[in-house]
């Protein structure tokens, strides 16, 4: 069936929108995550909604998987096809428009292959930007599929608060409008959340239009250091418990800063090793960032040895460059990471990161913190912790060598172990990465059974045929 199927599609689309080269398809068979490769039966490239809408139509005709893909950027294998299904891949990438800027009603319509920098360039010309802000390559589609969030997640919050409206083509080709332009509404079935975060498994997004905001007039940037991440868990907790809104609060520890210094040859630039947190102020006036810098002043309290608050250090940029380069260092942390084992001798081919992406109450952050470092040195295992603390978002990228199943079995158990941890916390499994592949088991012990069951029904009913994205979130059932 499948080859029927790639045959009707080259009929349909032309030969040239269809790859079926081994070296194209190994290439497609991985995404950013450790998990293991499968290649996909094909790529279809494609270019408009209408060619969506025919690959969807077909492959449901035929009963063969497909993956929606543009920055392949995953970190639980949303991208991979599994060896249980295969799957084609629907290569969105040339679907990259930014449509149009409504700048007075403060949005933007969409393709799903715009990138995320693209979008950020496009929009700061005009005064705006969209906050959330995840790896540098992803893309539209997969940030509403994982309902992704960043370093701006605290204030403006995550993908779902910022998606006005989709377009969504069905796996039976037809296609939907979520719901119109207006900032708000209560009219039907809030059809836009169903889809984001929805992971690909019951169509494929086509439009999106997304909320934006105004840059701030003023921004200014903080470093803080503490002696211990208990003593910087505190701070933060501070700091949202007093309502202090600030445009971003991200923490890394001392082995992330420990990590981005290897790097950095010389000495005099390299940071002091402490755990620390990045605080970024705005508002529309210069008072505003002067009262909000004194209160952070007061939180953390005096630079010295012997305060209870464990500052070890407190500095504001003093210009532009210089706050970008203070968030260079928190955008560099991921890949940053593989740097802990420079010594091992891995090859890039093995070297890989498991990333844990629990969230938690603000009220058990600084349990949160120090039991994931406590289980890291416990163990032996290598790896980072990075936060976007404001809403008690943490990861831990755990550097193995993915060749090595007794790494990846340690570092799979290390996950699991944070994930519950998490969830006794009232926390959740995952913060913005997604389930993907690799927290089925996790997303089940979190939301119940019954909350399943009613995935796999909607799922059913959308998606009779099973063929959007298999193996993802949740395992199918043979009746689909």
């Amino acid at each position: 069936m499948i080859q029927e199927c790639i045959a009707e599609l080259k009929s349909l689309l032309g030969v040239d929108r269809i790859i079926t080269t081994a070296s194209e398809l190994k290439r497609r068979s991985h995404d950013l995550s450790y998990h293991e490769h499968h290649a996909p039966h094909a790529v279809i490239v494609v270019e408009s909604e209408h060619h969506v809408c025919l690959v969807l139509k077909t492959c449901n005709k035929y009963k063969v998987p497909v993956i929606a893909v543009a920055g392949a950027t995953s970190l639980e294998g949303h991208t991979i096809p599994t060896i249980t299904h295969g799957a084609i891949i629907l290569d969105l990438t040339s679907m990259d428009k930014v449509m149009d800027v409504h700048a007075e009603d403060l949005d933007c319509v969409v393709q799903p292959g715009v990138g995320w920098v693209d979008l950020k360039e496009h929009l700061e010309p005009l005064g705006l930007f969209f906050p959330p802000d995840p790896g540098a390559a992803a893309c539209v589609g997969g940030m509403c599929g994982t309902n992704c969030s960043g370093t701006f997640a605290w204030r403006y919050g995550t993908m779902k608060d910022n998606v006005l409206s989709l377009r969504v083509a069905l796996p039976d080709g037809t296609v939907v409008t979520t719901r119109r332009r207006a900032t708000k509404s209560s009219a039907g079935y809030d059809l836009t959340r169903l889809f984001v975060g929805s992971e690909g498994t019951l169509g494929v997004i086509t439009q999106a239009t997304l909320r934006l905001r105004r840059i701030p007039k003023f921004t200014a940037v903080v470093m803080a250091q503490f002696q211990t991440l208990k003593h910087a868990g505190d701070a933060v907790a501070k700091v949202v418990h007093d309502g202090l809104i600030l445009n971003r609060m991200e923490l890394m520890d001392a082995h992330t800063i420990q990590s981005i210094n290897i790097s950095i040859t010389d000495p005099a630039k390299q940071y002091r090793q402490f755990p620390t947190i990045l605080f970024e102020c705005a508002g529309s006036s210069q008072s505003t960032i002067t009262e909000q810098f004194a209160a952070l002043k007061e939180i953390t309290g005096p630079v010295e040895a012997s305060s209870p608050k464990g500052c070890v250090g407190f500095h504001a940029a003093s210009s532009e460059s210089e706050s970008e380069l203070l968030w260079h260092l928190r955008k560099r942390a991921y890949f940053a990471a593989k740097d802990l084992r420079k010594d091992d001798k891995l090859t890039s081919h093995s070297m890989s990161i498991l990333t844990t992406d629990v969230a938690v109450p603000i009220s058990h952050i600084v349990e949160t913190l120090t039991l994931s470092r406590q289980d890291l040195d416990h163990h032996g295992l290598t790896g980072s912790i990075v936060a976007h603390a404001g809403d008690g978002n943490l990861h831990v990228f755990l550097v193995i060598d993915a060749t090595n199943p007794k790494e990846v079995a340690d570092a799979q158990a290390f996950r699991d172990r944070n994930a519950r941890m998490a969830l006794q916390f009232g926390g959740t499994c995952s913060g913005e990465h997604g389930i993907g592949i690799g927290k089925i088991h996790l997303l089940s012990e979190e939301v119940g059974v019954e909350a399943i069951e009613l995935m796999r029904k909607i799922k059913s009913v959308v998606d009779p045929n099973g063929i959007m994205n298999p193996g993802k979130v949740f395992e199918l059932k043979s009746n689909l």
